[in-house]
């Protein structure tokens, strides 16, 4: 398997485990010890700790969220980084309507796990569908 294909694998596994499955102890299975989420407004953006704490800070949206698909629409890998497209899906409880977040993450692995992390996500589009 070309080094791409085996990162891009790497990435699909975690947004299996982590994302839809919630498993926020598989975190040091996908991340080096020293990673750096560069998507975290915190200031501490380096290591295992800050980023379980920043997927820790997920739990309350996804709790006001039902019916949760989370899809891969394209992937991309080149030498050590892998771009991902995904899209979001879900019920809001307190809307009770459908909202859709799309996201773009780049990751940079090492060894088989993800040293470095961007992403974005529009939530700008999100507080549209939110919005009475």
């Amino acid at each position: 398997m070309h080094d791409g294909d085996a990162n891009k694998e790497v990435v699909l596994d975690l947004i299996e485990q982590v994302w839809r499955q919630g498993r926020i102890d598989e975190l040091p299975r996908f991340w080096t010890a020293d990673c750096v989420n560069h998507a975290d407004p915190a200031p501490q953006k380096q290591g295992l700790a800050a980023l379980r704490a920043y997927h820790e800070g997920f739990a309350p949206w996804f709790a006001e969220l039902t019916d949760v698909v989370i899809r891969v629409e394209q992937q991309v890998a080149e030498a050590d980084r892998v771009a991902t497209q995904i899209r979001l899906d879900a019920v809001h409880r307190a809307k009770d309507r459908p909202v859709m977040l799309a996201t773009i993450r780049i990751d940079r692995l090492e060894n088989g796990r993800i040293a470095e992390h961007w992403s974005i996500a529009d939530m700008a589009g999100l507080m549209q569908q939110l919005a009475d």
